[in-house]
């Protein structure tokens, strides 16, 4: 009888040992693959994962993978994101890849000019963030309002979105998206420049309004303290912006130069038809632009056209200026 029971022991221990080793060759052979990407998904079932690394080549026994997926709790800990697979790795580098949520992080620029559709946009070919919940945080006042962004607290985030290069992980929610964009701006945007901006009457919110009006007007930004110069003498004579980015903001944007009849679109956005500065900022402004916007040029320039190549030709009076324009069209 003892007998029996010992030869059993040892083909126990001898399965026990054959299955160890299987396993432990199985997890640590390195094999090659195509370099490879997967998703997960919110909420995406286990088994989804599984069929996605095995029509990849990402695993080479995907019943393996399944049972030890389960047997350690991966099946329940699942990270949503973008997982990249280099060209050898183990099925040991999968899972633990797995396991510790190596989401892959994409460097993404945001350009200055660019307004908060286009940013977000952007990120969701970039970074796979939700567009739909981004539109609408970027619209929700409640939202805006827990971001510590400076009195006037913003309705919608348009030019509170700081155009820079961030480090974002594949998946990123919309709002953590916008935090960091607008705690880039709270860092940027240092107290003596409000302080400088109230000394010309604006508020937080006037700064970008008019930095934004000034990045989507100028090419080369040597030219923004001067472009600034122009609105600001406008305003202190009392004189419309006249700013044509306002009429295509409030257009909703064009893919063609303006026409006459654009001028009259009934848009508040509109400083053909409106006096003083813009109800929102319409663009994210670089710090080139909120700098003209806090410290213009000074000069009389009351008009300004471009030339053609880039840049503006300024002048004081609207019959230098009519010249000007005659000048230009006339080459």
């Amino acid at each position: 009888m003892f007998r029996n029971i010992g030869r059993i022991l040892k083909i126990v221990l001898a399965l026990v040992l054959i299955s160890t080793i299987a396993l432990s060759w199985w997890l640590f052979d390195s094999h090659e693959i195509y370099p490879a990407s997967v998703l997960v998904d919110h909420g995406q079932p286990y088994y989804r994962l599984v069929v996605d690394l095995r029509d990849r080549g990402i695993v080479n026994s995907p019943w393996y993978f399944s049972k030890i997926g389960v047997v350690i709790g991966l099946d329940e800990r699942l990270i949503p994101g973008r997982y990249d697979f280099p060209k050898e790795l183990s099925n040991y580098d999968v899972i633990r890849k797995l396991w510790k949520g190596e989401v892959a992080v994409m460097s993404v620029t945001i350009p200055e000019g660019y307004n908060m559709k286009q940013i977000g946009r952007l990120l969701h070919q970039r970074c796979g963030l939700d567009l739909e919940i981004f539109d609408s945080l970027v619209r929700d006042a409640s939202f805006l309002s827990q971001l510590g962004l400076p009195e006037p607290i913003p309705t919608v985030a348009e030019g509170y979105l700081y155009p820079e290069t961030y480090r974002f992980q594949w998946g990123i929610s919309a709002g953590d998206a916008i935090r960091e964009m607008t705690r880039q701006l709270i860092y940027n945007l240092d107290q003596s420049m409000i302080e400088r901006g109230r000394q010309l009457g604006y508020d937080v919110a006037d700064i970008l309004k008019m930095a934004s009006i000034i990045q989507k007007e100028g090419w080369d930004e040597d030219e923004f303290p001067l472009i600034g110069s122009v609105y600001r003498n406008r305003i202190e004579i009392g004189m419309k912006l006249q700013a044509d980015p306002t009429v295509i903001y409030g257009m909703g944007g064009l893919d063609r130069p303006l026409r006459i009849k654009d001028y009259q679109f009934p848009s508040l956005y509109n400083s053909y038809l409106h006096k003083g500065l813009p109800p929102t900022p319409i663009c994210s402004p670089g710090m080139s632009a909120i700098k003209a916007a806090l410290y213009p040029d000074e000069t009389d320039y009351i008009y300004f056209v471009a030339d053609g190549s880039g840049r503006h030709l300024f002048n004081k009076t609207y019959q230098a200026h009519l010249d000007a324009t005659r000048k230009i069209k006339g080459r």
